[in-house]
């Protein structure tokens, strides 16, 4: 059985846990989180170290953590926000290979490749949400380890690599 330390989970912000769809309908003033995402950090903080991988501008990604108060979740130490995740991808995950499970969920296919290529033991999780989820690119050379479409389903996929 591993413990809570040996398990990271890195979440990308935009349509895995932030609503990023009604944002920009809202000319960026609606800050919201999917219904279950809070729920469901909640359940994975207890049995896995949080943290996030996500691209964007740095000072608004992590607005978005505050306004929807869920910042506290993530530890310090693995919050990669960064404005290309492409430029950094090896070089972030790099900091994870050897004693621990990464999981890692975002629903752009194209990252989740990258990471698999680079790690074949991270697990990949595609989010198939948001405005992009129907037209991601198909690749021969790689399937995610698992697709969802709720957070909620991590929990029990984490709760399985125990």
């Amino acid at each position: 059985m591993k413990n809570k330390s040996d398990i990271i989970i890195l979440f990308d912000i935009d349509n895995t846990l932030f609503n990023t769809e009604k944002l920009k309908k809202s000319e960026l003033k609606t800050f919201e989180l999917y219904e279950e995402v809070k729920e469901t950090l909640e359940k994975l903080s207890k049995i896995a170290t949080l943290g996030l991988f996500s691209q964007g501008e740095i000072a608004f990604q992590n607005k978005k953590l505050e306004v929807t108060n869920i910042k506290d979740y993530f530890i310090e130490e693995h919050k990669h926000i960064v404005k290309y995740k492409i430029d950094v991808i090896e070089d972030t995950l790099q900091r994870y290979k050897g004693n621990t499970k990464v999981f890692f969920v975002d629903d752009w296919v194209d990252m989740l490749r990258l990471a698999k290529k680079f790690d074949p033991s991270i697990f990949t999780i595609w989010m198939k949400r948001g405005q992009y989820a129907n037209m991601q690119k198909s690749y021969a050379d790689f399937t995610p380890d698992a697709i969802i479409e709720d957070l909620r389903e991590v929990v029990q996929l984490v709760n399985k690599a125990k």
